[in-house]
């Protein structure tokens, strides 16, 4: 699923970096979502955005474009208000806060818009915050209450914002095996695909790229 830029294809789905792509790749795997579209790695929220303009502006054809962003700086409404200056003057119809279920946006001659903003479309996070939520929530506190522990103490570096980030990895550093990549984990069962913000996820990308099969289901 994870395509080069140059050979996108019409149906294609903008994320921020690699463990982005593995995520979803195992969770589309999980969920036997079809290969109806790709992955593209922008490498950073501000490549996504301007991936999407170029892609808008340029004279590929494309059927759907698929956006998921991290809510966290500046903020889920600030991602969102970015988003809605790239899109209101293409002529999408944006609404002035984001779906809870995802939003999907369509506008005659024009791509399909579909925007996800990590964790949930509703509070401020990041992929991390998806993730914390496909855990045990007494193994994640605990994870979260070592992390919190370690940065009193002096043994840390990271950024407040970033406290879930490190729960995350702290929970999965104690799995078999340590440390796995998040794509892994979610194979793996470290992390649980059967959650209900994973299948909220999944309803949103058939939604997005596969309406008809999501519908016969």
């Amino acid at each position: 699923m994870v395509g080069q830029f140059k050979e996108q294809g019409p149906r294609l789905l903008l994320v921020e970096g690699k463990h982005d792509c593995h995520l979803i790749s195992s969770l589309c795997k999980y969920y036997r979502v079809p290969e109806c579209f790709k992955l593209y790695d922008c490498g950073s929220d501000d490549m996504v955005m301007r991936t999407l303009a170029a892609m808008l502006a340029g004279s590929t054809p494309m059927e759907v474009i698929g956006v998921v962003l991290d809510a966290d700086n500046p903020g889920l409404l600030g991602k969102w208000a970015a988003l809605r200056t790239k899109l209101i003057p293409e002529g999408y119809d944006v609404p002035p806060r984001p779906g809870r279920n995802g939003t999907v946006l369509s506008q005659p001659e024009k791509p399909v818009i579909g925007v996800w903003l990590m964790p949930d479309n509703d509070v401020d996070g990041m992929l991390e915050d998806f993730c914390r939520r496909l855990v045990d929530q007494n193994a994640i506190a605990y994870a979260e209450n070592c992390a919190a522990s370690a940065r009193e103490l002096g043994f840390t570096s990271f950024i407040d914002n970033h406290l879930s980030k490190a729960a995350v990895h702290t929970y999965l550093a104690w799995q078999d095996a340590p440390g796995m990549p998040l794509g892994q984990a979610l194979t793996a069962k470290a992390l649980n695909p059967d959650q209900p913000i994973a299948e909220l996820f999944y309803r949103f990308i058939m939604d997005l790229f596969c309406p008809d099969q999501l519908k016969a289901n």
